[in-house]
């Protein structure tokens, strides 16, 4: 009996350490950035009109990230940013954040969002401008523009959230995952699966 308590403590405590070492550590400081000796360094310009990258033609995307290793001032503060320009029906890929929660607000344009849980349920939504949608952390999700070019805004609760594409972690990894893996786990054939890296590393 005390075995079985002593195990269960154990475990308990592993998921509270795992837990905890899955988001951004608290600091001791008031902020991260040691370097940092004026407001400037707690500034960034990166979404100004005139320093965005030119708008993507139809299907093309344009991502400009404000995370730590783009915006130092974020460091030990555990939050960043992510600029989205998006052409006629441009589309972020399935992905997730393995160490965020996203909330995207939805600046111009109209996009198809959505995220999967667990138990396979898609959640979607049709958004416009002023509209906001959460991603929660650890889940596949998307963003589609639609029939005009578009843009929006993500914050996320992490000041590296990281990001995993889907369909590249799976058939585009180095070393490359065996194609019968990939065969056996998506009943297809050799053949398509060497066209989908094809595709994907063209």
């Amino acid at each position: 009996m005390a075995n079985q308590k002593q195990l269960a403590l154990l475990g308990l405590a592993l998921l509270v350490i795992q837990g905890v070492i899955a988001y951004d550590p608290t600091i001791t400081m008031d902020f991260g950035f040691m370097n940092a000796s004026t407001g400037e360094d707690f500034t960034s310009r990166a979404f100004s009109s005139n320093m965005l990258p030119p708008n993507p033609s139809a299907g093309g995307l344009v991502l400009v990230p404000q995370f730590a290793a783009q915006f130092p001032g974020v460091t030990g503060l555990g939050i960043s940013s992510l600029f989205f320009k998006l052409g006629t029906g441009g589309l972020v890929p399935p992905h997730f954040h393995a160490r965020a929660t996203e909330i995207f607000f939805v600046l111009s344009g109209t996009w198809d969002v959505g995220f999967v849980d667990s138990a396979n349920k898609l959640y979607s939504a049709k958004l416009k401008a002023g509209d906001q949608f959460v991603f929660p952390q650890g889940l596949i999700h998307y963003q589609m523009a639609g029939s005009s070019s578009a843009t929006g805004y993500s914050a996320f609760n992490s000041q590296n959230p990281g990001v995993t594409l889907i369909a590249s972690n799976v058939f585009a990894s180095m070393p490359e995952i065996p194609s019968g893996v990939l065969e056996a786990a998506f009943k297809v054939d050799a053949m398509t699966v060497m066209n989908i890296r094809k595709a994907l590393m063209g």
